[in-house]
């Protein structure tokens, strides 16, 4: 029995493989890959209900913050050791090898609200570079920073 031809199959069957083809593609819940996210990986893990400030250049940020080698997994940094949470001036870099002088984690935290939390994975040229850190963190590594924000204090 031969099959039988009906022409509107073809624009349905088009409607169908654009709907599919616009679904494996979207961008993902938790992702997040803004304009200014192109070289690194942020995945946003908790977002605060309600977000009055957020972190700008020149703003006090208030973040605890975790920093692994991405490869090995080792902890290199953290700040959760102390009981208070680390702070620092958004947009400054007072003393090197402090995670605020690091071009990548200053893009991680920007934009951030209080009570928010992001997974930030740097490639090295946002990161150490071709130096690294010796001895904790060897040249041309990705780093990977969990980070919570604690609290924005802004003077605008």
């Amino acid at each position: 029995m031969a099959l039988k031809f009906y022409g509107i199959s073809v624009p349905i069957s088009i409607v169908l493989a654009t709907v599919y083809f616009y679904w494996i593609t979207r961008e993902k819940p938790g992702k997040k890959r803004a304009g200014q996210f192109k070289d690194m990986d942020v995945v946003v893990h908790k977002k605060p209900s309600s977000c009055s400030v957020k972190a700008g250049r020149g703003d006090l940020v208030h973040v605890h913050y975790t920093g692994y080698l991405k490869s090995t997994g080792k902890i290199y940094e953290t700040s959760r050791e102390q009981n208070d949470p680390y702070v620092f001036k958004l947009g400054t870099c007072n003393t090197k090898g402090k995670p605020e002088c690091l071009k990548g984690f200053e893009k991680g935290v920007l934009g951030m609200c209080a009570g928010e939390k992001r997974k930030v994975t740097l490639p090295p040229q946002l990161a150490f570079g071709k130096t690294g850190r010796p001895p904790d963190v060897p040249p041309n590594d990705s780093i990977v920073f969990q980070i919570e924000c604690i609290d924005v204090d802004s003077f605008k």
